[in-house]
């Protein structure tokens, strides 16, 4: 995803800031997946998170997932970015009212504070970590070609209890329902 402002194209800068563009981790990530990474970074920025974690990407999966990205990339330089290079379309994994619940209960359960700027580094944190790596061994173990969202939802669903995994849990979705979604080519 690369923003344009008028003729100045503006870029990653949030994934550069966490010292993954270029190469190495985003290499097998689709474009919907980047998108989730700056909207996770982005809403952890919002928010005035010292780290991008588990409940971040939870957010940002869903925003992805319900087709929302343009709420939050028109927040980019208030309004002034335009999306370049979107993302295919998907057919959502969550249902709408299951979305619309579990963003606003996220929304009031994460802590608030100062936002950062977006050319401010916030690094992952060590579950998120983990969970890049769940999900590049889900992308290997369905032998597809680049990691999606799914991918990432499923690490995450098989990692720690925080409050969105537990959210998503009470839900009704389960690393199960994921894993079955992933291997029916659901992605």
């Amino acid at each position: 995803m690369y923003w344009a402002r008028g003729n100045v194209v503006i870029g990653w800068s949030p994934l550069d800031q966490l010292g993954y563009f270029g190469g190495c981790i985003f290499d097998n990530f689709s474009a919907r997946a980047r998108q989730v990474v700056f909207v996770a970074r982005f809403n952890a920025g919002e928010r005035g998170a010292t780290t991008i974690d588990v409940d971040n990407f939870i957010g940002a999966l869903i925003i992805e997932d319900q087709g929302m990205l343009e709420s939050i990339f028109s927040k980019v330089d208030e309004g002034q970015g335009t999306a370049l290079n979107a993302a295919p379309s998907h057919v959502s994994f969550f249902s709408s009212d299951i979305a619309r619940g579990l963003l606003t209960n996220l929304e009031n359960s994460l802590p608030r504070s100062q936002p950062v700027s977006l050319t401010t580094e916030i690094p992952l944190s060590a579950s998120m970590e983990t969970a890049f790596d769940a999900a590049k061994s889900f992308q290997t173990e369905f032998r597809h070609r680049q990691i999606e969202p799914l991918h990432l939802l499923a690490a995450i669903l098989k990692g720690e209890s925080s409050r969105g995994v537990k959210l998503l849990r009470a839900s009704g979705i389960t690393q199960e329902k994921v894993l079955l979604a992933l291997s029916s080519g659901s992605v």
